[in-house]
């Protein structure tokens, strides 16, 4: 229950500022009003909604400063989970670390379908990165700070410098993988995640100088 609801926070298809009613989410998933009720509390921790005494659930919107929250703690966090997958993760994840960087960088579309796909196959090369790290406490606080809103993750992939840059950053990961280099893989995902975070800043302002001219 609480994956499908994040997914459905995350992707739009519930709502910024929609009121979350258990009987509703309850009929609507298919199941029981207990397990919403937990992954409500859950989602409320990851801040993705807000519980609101006597009144219930709403789901929460994303300002910039959020996002940018986010992406602070996700430096400090993911190259440590690179530095550790260097030294734990196995030839087969390397591989497959390999092949979505084929795929990414063979896909030059830009219709909805092909930033789809761009946004799954980074959202799988960061999972693998942080399972191979080996350690709970990390995946769990990197789950917790991983929600980046559809919109911005979309606007980023479309951006052609931001897509040439992230493919490679994660070629140069995997490269810093496979050597089990620890201080080159913790280096590039620090550079990985602060440029995500720069372009956030750089969008951010072009929007306030777009609202006063």
């Amino acid at each position: 229950m609480y994956d499908e609801l994040r997914e459905a926070l995350l992707e739009g298809g519930i709502p910024p500022g929609e009121r979350l009613r258990t009987a509703a989410l309850a009929e609507r998933f298919g199941t029981s009003r207990t397990p919403v009720r937990e992954a409500l509390v859950l989602l409320e921790g990851d801040g993705l909604v807000e519980l609101e005494p006597r009144r219930g659930a709403i789901a929460r919107g994303f300002a910039a400063d959020d996002i940018a929250e986010i992406y602070d703690v996700r430096a400090l966090l993911e190259p440590r989970a690179a530095a550790l997958a260097s030294r734990r993760v196995e030839p087969d994840v390397v591989a497959r670390l390999r092949e979505i960087c084929d795929r990414s960088e063979a896909a030059t579309g830009r219709s909805r379908e092909a930033i789809a796909s761009q946004i799954t196959w980074n959202e799988e090369l960061h999972r693998l990165i942080h399972e191979a790290a080996g350690s709970p406490r990390l995946i769990a606080a990197l789950r917790a700070v991983g929600s980046i809103p559809r919109a911005f993750r979309t606007a980023f992939w479309l951006d052609g410098r931001q897509r040439a840059l992230s493919q490679t950053c994660h070629r140069e990961l995997v490269a810093a993988l496979a050597a089990g280099d620890a201080e080159r893989a913790e280096a590039t995902m620090r550079m990985h995640v602060v440029a995500g975070r720069a372009y956030l800043s750089e969008v951010t302002m072009h929007r306030t100088r777009g609202a006063a001219t």
